[in-house]
């Protein structure tokens, strides 16, 4: 959960280089300085965003994501944390906003909450269909061009490809940036041939591991370059 925060924070409120910033970018000045005999008569600023960065994260919660649901739900509680522009979803064959729930101040209220929204947890996974219900129900309030999409998902689908790959394309339309984290990359011998995944590839941004600690903390440098 700690960590998610300081990836939300990294990802919504870091700072850019500006004209007329307010803080002043000492690395980028001191190179700058090199061609000035180390004087640094050029001072590069940095402001933070006037829009930052939205999150909006889809969670796989059906029955072959069994050992990793409730570590990510730690996960999405630190993303989503107390930012009211970010937002959470859970999908099997069906599609829950589960974002107010995840934002309970007691733990143990919001997973009783989120458990009773997704009206349980496993079964089968029907990702396309449930992008599709995204799309159509939430799709236009969620989605701009600063939302980065987050799917957390091992991947295994029982729906048709064609399906999913329109999901993604509409998302990669109206979004920012796509992020998949498939806890199986981490294990041996991986290789992404699911269909959902080869379907979905051609319009995810990051396509990376997320069975560890160490492997979600890594992801703060490729994040940040989003």
């Amino acid at each position: 959960r700690r960590l998610a925060a300081a990836l939300r924070d990294r990802l919504t409120r870091r700072w850019r280089q500006a004209a007329a910033g307010p803080r002043i970018d000492l690395r980028r000045t001191l190179r700058r300085s090199v061609a000035t005999g180390g004087e640094p008569f050029d001072l590069v600023r940095r402001r933070r965003p006037r829009r930052p960065v939205r999150i909006v994260a889809l969670l796989d919660v059906s029955g072959s994501m069994k050992p990793y649901v409730r570590v990510y739900l730690q996960f999405l509680r630190g993303l989503v944390g107390t930012a009211t522009t970010a937002d959470a979803y859970l999908f099997h064959t069906k599609l829950f906003r589960v974002g107010d729930a995840i934002r309970d101040k007691s733990p143990a209220k919001a997973m009783e909450r989120i458990a009773l929204t997704a009206e349980g947890f496993g079964g089968g996974t029907r990702i396309g269909a449930c992008l599709a219900d995204f799309h159509k129900r939430h799709g236009r309030r969620a989605l701009d061009g600063r939302t980065v999409v987050l799917v957390l998902s091992d991947g295994y689908d029982t729906g048709p490809p064609e399906e999913i790959a329109r999901g993604f394309e509409k998302l990669a339309r109206r979004a920012r940036k796509i992020v998949w984290l498939n806890p199986l990359i981490g294990t041996a011998g991986y290789a992404p041939v699911a269909r959902a995944v080869a379907a979905a590839r051609p319009h995810v941004d990051l396509f990376a591991t997320g069975h560890s600690l160490e492997s979600l903390a890594a992801l703060e440098r490729p994040l940040s370059h989003l």
